[in-house]
Parts: structure tokens; sequence; C-alpha cells
């Protein structure tokens, strides 16, 4: 295993020694094709049921699998009549618009002129997602707004009772392509947009077309009175971006202008997300978050963090997935049998297992005598607003660690205080975690270069739930230990979340150990920054 962490693509290689086994894609039988939206609607929590998109599936080869496929709405994921095809080794690219059309992706589409019962015809929205192999779970797709949105705010101290809003000047007609999103039509005529209501008498919203103006108007319809007219200088509305026109109605003048910093649509996005290559796409939401297009559960434990409930499994784009414990920064994830290792390289086991990874690919640095002590609570690979959680952070949770020498501490530390520390049993058992939500994955390890064989039996644990699987899982912390190994190496180490399993805990240990950076690939799980 390499000391150094550089990001550089590195070539796999097959071990055919040491009982490993290259796992190839599995082929299983057709499943309905399924995909689960993101939020990304802009007045709503989520696509309604019955909504409907148009798919398609076009293989790696280049031919279409599927063309303008309906697939319905029905409460957590789109689903209709077509099924996967057969060959599971085959990758494929998805693409999908919403709303649906039977003639298929449209090359021209307008806005609703009257949006006041909603906006959901007017939405267009697309999402696609390349390398996605055959699988009976639902597809996630983020799904972003090509459109822009207009929020009319008003500050009514005149308190009228506003029970309409009117934009008028603007094109509702877009040319569409999945390549170059919705350009404005220019040879279209403007037209009147009748917005929703959102909030009563203070906050409405229209769907439009992104455009440069050089003046629009804001009509209120006001209960028994005439109509209030005000105009609003030129401006750009961009796809994907949301736009508040302040409108104040006093008793003596009605004044509006577009206030305030233009945001990106909510729970939308833009179209091209902002991002580069060291800053992989992330949406945050209630329960999970999605990063670089995969979805991972969250869950806030009763001391107040926040946690990833998922394995990570993100790899930077210019780093490659080794199978060779010898070679890389980041590896597959594995099953044994107690004896064999079998690489698992499919698309299921990467996100139950996430991969293991070295600890400076973790930490997102190159380790030295110099720096090690530097990156306590470090982002690291994970995705901003979270971090590569500290000793501490696990100290709290599982309550048994080794000592830091380097902090004056001397033999087993123990805080019974700890949020799954069982004093009967005198650590933290797995069972706990899972009973809060944490979802504890076995992942195994790579320890002394090498996948851990050893699986659980009823030699070591009375949980049956556990037999088979790997006996030795760790899970890196950033908080580093010393620069020297035990055996006198040049290395750093650091500390990981460690279970233990043996005739004396049977319930499966947790607690905090020194980890060699050089020889040790584990799970990463990162930890929410407090608020």
């Amino acid at each position: 295993m390499k000391k150094h962490f550089i990001f550089l693509s590195i070539a796999a290689l097959a071990l055919s020694a040491c009982g490993i086994v290259e796992d190839s894609k599995p082929e299983p039988d057709p499943a309905r094709v399924k995909v689960e939206p993101v939020i990304t609607r802009a007045l709503s929590l989520n696509f309604n049921e019955g909504n409907k998109i148009g798919l398609d599936i076009i293989k790696a080869d280049g031919s279409k699998y599927a063309t303008n496929a309906c697939l319905t709405y029905a409460g957590s994921a789109f689903s209709g009549d077509l099924m996967w095809y057969a060959d599971g080794g085959e990758a494929c690219t998805l693409s999908a618009y919403y709303p649906y059309q039977e003639a298929g992706f449209p090359s021209v589409f307008s806005v609703a002129a009257d949006q006041s019962n909603g906006t959901d015809s007017s939405d267009l929205m697309f999402a696609t997602k390349s390398g996605v192999y055959p699988n009976s779970n639902p597809e996630l797709m983020v799904f972003r707004h090509q459109l822009a949105q207009i929020v009319v705010a008003l500050d009514n101290s005149a308190a009228a009772e506003v029970e309409g809003v009117t934009i008028k000047g603007l094109i509702p007609t877009a040319s569409v392509s999945l390549e170059g999103g919705a350009v404005v039509d220019a040879s279209a005529s403007a037209q009147d947009i009748k917005a929703e209501e959102v909030v009563a008498n203070q906050k409405f919203c229209a769907v439009v077309v992104p455009q440069k103006f050089t003046q629009l108007g804001v009509v209120l319809d006001v209960k028994d009175a005439s109509a209030i007219i005000t105009d609003v200088e030129g401006a750009e509305l961009k796809p994907g971006y949301s736009y508040t026109i302040n409108v104040k109605v006093s008793a003596d003048k009605v004044t509006a202008s577009i206030g305030g910093e233009i945001e990106e649509w909510a729970d939308g996005g833009n179209l091209s997300g902002g991002d580069t290559p060291d800053e992989p796409s992330f949406e945050e939401f209630d329960g999970y978050f999605v990063y670089d297009g995969l979805r991972y559960n969250t869950v806030k434990l009763a001391n107040g963090s926040t946690w990833m409930a998922d394995p990570m499994a993100y790899v930077p784009a210019s780093v490659t997935v080794s199978d060779n414990p010898l070679e890389g920064y980041v590896w597959y994830p594995y099953s044994s049998d107690g004896t064999n290792i079998t690489v698992l390289k499919d698309a299921e086991s990467i996100k139950a297992n996430g991969y293991l990874y070295s600890a400076e690919l973790a930490l997102g640095v190159t380790l030295t005598e110099e720096n090690f002590l530097d990156f306590e609570g470090v982002q690291g690979i994970c995705p901003k607003g979270w971090h590569v959680p500290t000793r501490a952070e696990w100290f709290a949770i599982c309550g048994v660690s080794n000592p830091l020498a380097r902090l004056g501490e001397s033999g087993t530390q123990t805080n019974e205080d700890a949020l799954f520390y069982d004093a009967t049993l005198g650590y933290a058992p797995i069972a706990a975690y899972n009973e809060a939500g944490f979802n504890f994955v076995l992942s195994g390890s790579i320890t002394n270069d090498k996948y851990g064989a050893n699986i659980i039996d009823s030699s070591v644990s009375d949980v049956e739930a556990y037999f088979g699987k790997n006996r030795m899982t760790y899970i890196w912390s950033s908080t580093a230990n010393t620069y020297k190994t035990s055996s006198g190496s040049v290395s750093p180490t650091y500390m990981a979340l460690m279970t233990t399993f043996t005739s004396a805990n049977k319930k499966g240990k947790t607690s905090i150990a020194a980890a060699k950076t050089d020889q040790v690939g584990a799970q990463l799980r990162c930890t929410k920054d407090a608020e």
C-alpha cells in the first residue's frame, strides 16, 4: 500500500493470490424500471401521485433501449410497464423529463398563461444519470428546473385585499433541448401570466421562461377596488433560479423592484449545479442528502449530533478504485467465507457497504511527520457542512477508547455517559447503534495490506444476524495518534472506531483503537458540523 495520497488515476490490479476472486456484474432476471426522484419541486415538498415523466434509456453501445417510456409517480418512485434488459453487466444512461408528453421530449415548451391553480404543468425539469446497471431498486435521479421562478412578495401596509397577481411582458415559449435546456423563443409574443397564490394576500409565484426583459408589469387584483399596476425595470431571468419582486403597497403609492440576492430555485438548483471536479454536487434534505448523485440517509442522535446512516461510497474523479490491497487509496467492499475473499463490484454491494478508504484519501491530504496532527475535524471527502468525525465524537457515542499518549492518557479510557455505552456489558454494542437508526454496517476492513478474512460465527457471537459477516470493521476518525508505529516504522497512525467479536464480547463491542494509515482501509461515516 502506498504511503502518500495523491489525486491521480491508479490502475486496478486483480489479485490471483490470497484467495481473492473478482466478482463480476450480476445478471438478474429482468426487473421493473423504477426512478426515485430527489425532491426538487418549487412550491411543494414532492411530486404528486399521478405525475408522469418520460424516460429514455441509452445503452453503452449507443443503442436506445427505451424511448419516452411513461412512468407514473406512486408516492415514492416513478414506475410503469418498462422492464430492465436482461444483460445486467451492461451499463446505460437514463434521461428523464417532466411533465410527460405523448409526443415525446418537447422541442418547444410553453408555460401556462393561468397558473393560479398551480404551477405543475409549467415546471419543466430534466434529470440524467450515467453508469446505471439494471437492478431491482429505484434509481435515484436529481430533477433540475429548466425554467425560472418569480415570487411576488407583498408589503401590504395599506391592508389591500389582493385576490390575484398577473405578470405582464414576458414571453411564455422556449425552444428546448436536453443539452441546452430552455432558450426563449424571441419570435413569440409576450403574454400575461396569472400567478399562484402561495400565502394569502402575501406571496404569489409563477414559473416563467428564462429571458432578458426591459420592463415587466405586475398587476394586483384588489377586492372591491381597481387593479393596481406597477412596473419593474429590466433584468435577466436565468434557468434554475428564483427571483423575488418586492411590491410595497401603501396608502399613497405602489412601488416594485427585484430585490435581494438571486437564489437557486428552492430545492432545485441550477441546471449546471455550479459544480467543479473538485466540488461534487451536494443537496441536503430532511433525513438524507444526495452527494455526487448518490443518496445517503442521515440520523440525528439523542446527543444532538447528526451522522450519515450509510457508509460513504464517494470517490474523487481523479482516483481509481482498486481490488488489490497492496495498491491504491480506496478499495471495493468484499465478503468472506472465512478463508476466501470475494471482491464486490456491483452497485448494490457498493451502496450497502461503501468503499474502504485509506486515511489519506478520507482526509483528502498527504500525511507527513510535519502535518499529521493538523487535520482534526477536517472536511476531507465529506460534503460541505460535514466532516470526518473526531475521536471525541466517537468517544461520546461508544465510551471506550485506547489511550492517546500524546495527550497524557494511559490505560483504557471509559466514558460511562456515552450515548450507546452499556454498563452491564462494559461497552457499546452494535445493536444500540441500530436501535438509534445509525445502521451499523459490518463492512470489514483492510489490515496489514490484506482484506480481513475472519467472519462472525457462534463461537464469538450470540446474535445470529451477524453470522457470516466480517468480524473486524474499522471506521475512520480524523484524530491523529502518533507518527511512529509500534514496530518503529515511520508512518502516522490515526484513531478509528473498531468492532471486536470474542467469546467475551458476543454482542459486538465497539471501541476506539489506533490504525496504521499505510496498512489499513476503513469505512467512512461523516458527521455534520455543529450548528
